[in-house]
């Protein structure tokens, strides 16, 4: 158990633990890269390489360079692993503690020197509170002999209250403390942030890789089903251990109807028909705008006649070319604005019916009539 077990951007990996054998470590750190393509475990890997109470350093280094996976330390940082889980523990433990939930802060400490700060709340929003309670931490000294870890996984998702307070913890950390900053977006962290701390940067992860990952965890049923996860997901290892089949199919296939009755009609009953579908099933505004991400590069990738990469849905192309067809490189550039209205919509809690008929109204007005196919 080590830093042998992350898949993907080992450069990325061998840089952190040469920082940690010359005692480099910056006091802050950005993970960028694709969502799911492993910022987070890394980040905790880091974390437990810092307090592995049973540290198997290389021979000869002067500082960890891995951790045993397996001691008291190793164990509690393992526990927080699933990101989404811990987020959705602790939120219930919250929702114990007070009527009013969502005033307190959700932090997250497995360890009394590790903590975690992740965007929570139905906007899944990195909050002012929780910036407060980072400044107010870094005041405290370490319990141990190692350095304390703050990791804010998506940091782009905090409003200007958050951010501004967050800079202020950055300009003069302790000596003793890592801030690890992840983020999908990192053009969307303030300038200032960006300049205070040291950028290391994800790249998505091979096939091949991702489906050996996929294979040692049991996920898939062949071969060929682990190549589709990891052609999908677009490099992301942990996307892809999480996706589930069925329902992407069936979210692709409504949206994709919805797609193709924007852009080949305007046939506008059909389309709000499909919204009301869609937004009928109890689907989550985010699930849906990461597959309608992941169709448009599908439709973009056919439009600019692009060569290399396959289609991530190779199933459905006589559909994603008809869609491309009647939209044009116009239409794209137009259908593109409307992804990033729904984007501003989730952060605003806007109901998911109402920005798919927005967006399915946009895709009529983007479509060229001379490029319509009846």
């Amino acid at each position: 158990m080590g830093f042998s077990d992350y898949r993907g951007n080992s450069e990325v990996v061998e840089a952190l633990r040469g920082m940690l054998a010359r005692d480099r470590l910056p006091h802050s750190l950005i993970f960028a890269g694709p969502s799911g393509v492993g910022k987070y475990t890394l980040a905790l890997m880091l974390a437990r390489a810092i307090h592995c109470v049973d540290n198997i350093g290389l021979v000869g280094s002067d500082g960890p360079q891995d951790f045993c996976g397996h001691c008291f330390n190793c164990r509690l940082l393992d526990a927080v692993g699933d990101r989404r889980a811990a987020v959705a523990h602790a939120e219930l433990e919250r929702e114990a503690l007070s009527k009013r939930p969502r005033e307190i802060p959700l932090i997250i400490q497995p360890h009394p020197d590790v903590t975690i700060f992740a965007p929570n709340g139905p906007l899944r929003l990195f909050q002012i509170e929780q910036a407060r309670h980072l400044k107010q931490s870094l005041e405290f000294v370490a319990t141990g002999k190692q350095r304390r870890i703050f990791i804010l996984p998506d940091a782009d998702r905090m409003d200007a209250a958050a951010a501004n307070s967050l800079l202020k913890s950055l300009e003069e950390p302790p000596a003793d403390t890592v801030l690890i900053l992840t983020t999908s977006s990192d053009a969307a962290l303030l300038p200032t942030i960006r300049s205070r701390c040291v950028p290391l940067w994800f790249s998505p992860v091979s096939t091949a890789e991702i489906a050996t990952f996929l294979n040692e965890r049991g996920v898939g049923e062949n071969q060929k089903e682990r190549e589709w996860r990891a052609a999908v997901t677009g490099g992301s290892p942990g996307a892809a251990l999480r996706l589930d089949r069925e329902r992407y199919l069936i979210q692709r296939d409504a949206l994709l109807s919805l797609l193709t009755a924007g852009a080949t009609g305007p046939n506008f009953a059909e389309l709000l028909t499909q919204a009301q579908k869609l937004s009928g099933k109890d689907e989550s505004l985010e699930n849906l705008l990461e597959i309608l991400y992941i169709l448009f590069q599908d439709i973009l990738h056919i439009e600019s006649k692009a060569n290399g990469e396959p289609l991530r849905n190779s199933d459905r192309p006589k559909t994603l070319v008809q869609v491309a067809h009647a939209l044009g490189v116009e239409g794209l550039r137009k259908a593109a604005a409307n992804l990033d209205m729904i984007e501003r919509n989730l952060r605003r809690n806007v109901p998911a019916r109402l920005s798919l008929e927005a967006l399915a109204l946009g895709l009529a007005e983007a479509g060229s009539p001379s490029r319509r196919i009846s």
